[in-house]
């Protein structure tokens, strides 16, 4: 693999060093680190998670189904699995210094994991049984995934290049650009879980250079999604 840019070691590290902080403070329980890939064809260099395959079991269309969420924990498809399970994962594309795409997911589990049966079980066959339970709703956490995207080569009026999903597959919110891996987990912990006490005060923000960066497209869904 060619010599890494700047922009590619500055996310990687950013992406480590976070889930390594996270890990401290209890807040990230398991970490796989991210690697970082190489497409000689369209001289492009990626940062992503293990096992990165497709297939309609993580196409967008599954994106609220609860299959998704096992197959990508089964299959370590994923950076960082939170104390709560939720799962934490993001790619970045890189061509030369320019961002070319990103997708960044929060999953949260859709259980709140009894912790006896996952250490006579594991994990995953815990959270299988508790979901074929009758009496589950009381396990049950009705939480939406949350999935920020961009695509610099996808930009229309239905598609924002940069835009948020949640709740539903086609629901697009516009995010107006992409954003870096501390402000994907800054706004998941601030707004998904308000108990917890972080400090983000030396948390670096990085920002990213992308082409046609100010081409004008009016975007059908008006929403926007902001950050401080």
């Amino acid at each position: 693999m060619k010599t890494m840019n700047k922009n590619i070691e500055n996310t990687l590290g950013q992406v480590k060093n976070t889930l390594e902080i996270l890990q401290k403070l209890n807040i990230v329980s398991f970490i796989i680190p991210p690697e970082c890939s190489e497409n000689i064809k369209d001289n492009t260099q990626r940062i992503s998670w293990k096992n990165h395959v497709g297939g309609r079991s993580v196409s967008s269309k599954a994106f609220l189904s609860i299959n998704q969420y096992l197959n990508i924990l089964s299959s370590n498809a994923y950076q960082g699995l939170m104390f709560d399970n939720s799962i934490i994962r993001c790619s970045f594309t890189f061509e030369n210094s320019k961002l070319v795409s990103q997708n960044l997911l929060w999953w949260p589990c859709p259980v709140k994991v009894d912790s006896d049966m996952e250490n006579e079980f594991g994990l995953i066959e815990t959270i299988k049984m508790m979901l074929e339970d009758h009496e589950v709703s009381s396990s049950l956490q009705m939480r939406s995934p949350t999935r920020f995207d961009f695509d610099i080569k996808n930009n229309t009026p239905h598609h924002p290049r940069a835009h948020v999903h949640m709740q539903h597959c086609d629901c697009r919110i516009n995010a107006h650009e992409p954003i870096c891996f501390n402000k994907f987990m800054k706004f998941i912990l601030i707004n998904y879980y308000p108990n917890l006490i972080v400090n983000f005060t030396n948390w670096s923000m990085l920002t990213y250079q992308y082409d046609e960066k100010h081409t004008a497209v009016k975007y059908i869904n008006k929403s926007q999604i902001l950050f401080a």
